[in-house]
């Protein structure tokens, strides 16, 4: 459970729409509500978050299916990620910008850009390259990094979530749910006119959280698979359980954890 004076500054110190692309309670209201302050079991936290933020625990369960297979934080001994099991998305080139964002993450207890191919779990880069690290964390893949380029005029955007969102499901399946609830509520302005029009579309918010537009491709496709999965009820297979090859031992670094 993360300190939750820490979250409230880290998540106070984003940058702030001045322009009014999106409504002021996101700022004032919505994201001073997440403080991660809950301790259980996984399908405990992912219950306590759906309550908190009034949205359907299944839900919730079908996106931590789809992002990670309900792993927070798998890992070597020596802090590499499993990919996809916590680690999800990576920086695809590297800039100057990917370079600092890399070079602040090392300074909370490992350095992604010191990291070396495995046999399992690989990374999406061969070998360890300056500026080159994960973009998202945790059991429902929230984006530690964002452009420089981008611009902050966006509700969505997910700075100050990193170290938390690694390091505690009880953060990230909070701050998930006041993301999918802000979406909800309206408040996204700059999803665009038709997202305006109607905004209390779960299904339209669950497929921005991965495109971060409204009812583009990938942003439906997305949540079509969200949908597959809740309507599965895929965490309650025998094949969802973690000794059935949802993860393989390196013959180097070993197994992770």
């Amino acid at each position: 459970m993360p300190d939750a004076t820490g979250v409230h500054n880290s998540l106070e110190s984003r940058p702030r729409a001045t322009d009014g692309t999106y409504n002021s309670l996101w700022d004032t209201w919505l994201i001073p509500r997440v403080d991660g302050q809950f301790s259980g079991t996984t399908d405990e936290i992912i219950q306590w978050a759906a309550c908190k933020w009034g949205l359907s625990d299944n839900l919730i369960r079908s996106v931590a299916v789809r992002e990670s297979t309900w792993f927070q934080g798998l890992h070597y001994t020596d802090g590499q990620c499993y990919w996809n099991r916590g680690c999800g998305d990576a920086i695809s080139s590297a800039d100057s910008s990917t370079q600092v964002f890399c070079d602040g993450l090392a300074t909370f207890g490992h350095d992604y850009q010191t990291d070396a191919n495995s046999t399992a779990g690989p990374y999406p880069w061969s070998t360890p390259k300056q500026g080159m690290c994960p973009k998202t964390f945790s059991i429902l893949g929230e984006m530690a990094w964002w452009s420089p380029t981008w611009g902050y005029n966006y509700a969505g955007n997910q700075d100050g979530t990193f170290p938390f969102s690694r390091d505690s499901t009880a953060f990230a399946a909070d701050f998930y749910g006041s993301q999918i609830r802000g979406c909800y509520n309206g408040y996204q302005w700059e999803l665009g006119s038709a997202y305006k029009s109607a905004p209390n579309d779960l299904w339209g918010c669950v497929g921005a959280w991965y495109s971060g537009s409204w009812h583009d491709s990938a942003g439906d496709a997305y949540a079509g698979r969200v949908q597959t999965e809740l309507s599965n009820h895929t965490w309650l297979q025998s094949s969802f359980g973690p000794n059935t090859g949802q993860y393989q031992c390196d013959a180097v670094k070993g197994c992770p954890k």
